[in-house]
């Protein structure tokens, strides 16, 4: 029987196996991220593991370990150090799928080891004694020849570098003090030596303290006013300043009283006849 993998599949596996490591952590928050600078974990994302220096490790184990898993959950996922390859079970069928061949049928149980060399060994006779898996034990002859000529020495090898010095001994005991010698003669006094020449001054010492102000003096009396100061001269007359707007009319004021008749004025000149009528 053989079955092919479905790319789908394949992701919902390994979500799974990100969910099953982040649901060792625990808290409020809705994503984790696992990162070599503390990043922010996608949103789309349960855990989100990034880094350029280390990848993602899963169990590993032998193919023989793989199968005595007992009950194995659907996705399951575990690294074969057998095929070098990672499998993950599907419990629609009841197997193993390999992800190294995305078409390749499910893994078949472990095949017969069958008879190996258990274990070899040379006795002091030389004989190579070879022991099968079986139980079966097998001389397989004289394996050791005569001893060949010696080889030529080869060159001495560059020496080590110096061993750190040993511990001090103990101090051994103090032998006996000899008589002290005959004081000898005292020598002639020498030449008093030449005067050195003056040294430089020295630096000049730091300054003193100030002392403490002294005691303000009582004022004197106030001195006589002084005379009147004579007046100055006028200054400049300053610029006109513009005029001002016209002010509102104000309201008429009320009719002034009836004045007294004039004087009649002098007759006018009479007028000419008129025309006599008719008899």
């Amino acid at each position: 029987m053989t079955s092919s993998i479905n790319f789908y599949k394949f992701k919902g596996v390994f979500l799974f196996v990100i969910c099953f490591f982040s649901s060792i952590h625990i808290s409020a928050q809705q994503n984790v991220s696992i990162s070599d600078n503390q990043a922010v974990p996608d949103p789309s994302s349960v855990l989100d593991v990034s880094s350029t220096t280390k990848g993602l490790l899963i169990p590993r184990m032998t193919s023989v370990q793989r199968l005595a898993i007992v009950n194995p959950t659907n996705a399951l996922m575990v690294f074969d150090t057998d095929s070098s390859c990672i499998l993950f079970y599907q419990s629609a069928i009841s197997d193993w799928y390999s992800m190294c061949d995305y078409t390749q049928g499910p893994v078949g149980p472990q095949g017969d080891p069958g008879i190996h060399v258990d274990n070899s060994v040379v006795n002091g006779l030389g004989d190579l004694i070879v022991t099968l898996s079986d139980g079966t034990i097998i001389n397989a002859g004289h394996v050791v020849g005569s001893s060949g000529i010696n080889g030529t020495n080869g060159t001495n090898g560059i020496d080590g570098a110096p061993g750190a010095n040993g511990a001090d001994g103990v101090d051994g005991t103090n032998g006996t003090n000899g008589i002290d010698g005959v004081d000898g003669t005292n020598g002639t006094n020498g030449i008093d030596g030449v005067d050195g020449s003056p040294g430089l001054p020295g630096a000049d010492g730091a300054d003193g303290i100030n002392g403490t102000n002294g005691i303000d003096g009582v004022d004197g009396a106030d001195g006589a006013p002084g005379l009147p100061g004579a007046d100055g001269a006028d200054g400049v007359d300053g610029i006109n300043g513009t005029n001002g707007t016209n002010g509102v009319d104000g309201a008429d004021g009320a009719d002034g009283a009836p004045g007294l008749p004039g004087a009649d004025g002098a007759d006018g000149a009479d007028g000419i006849n008129g025309t006599n009528g008719i008899d």
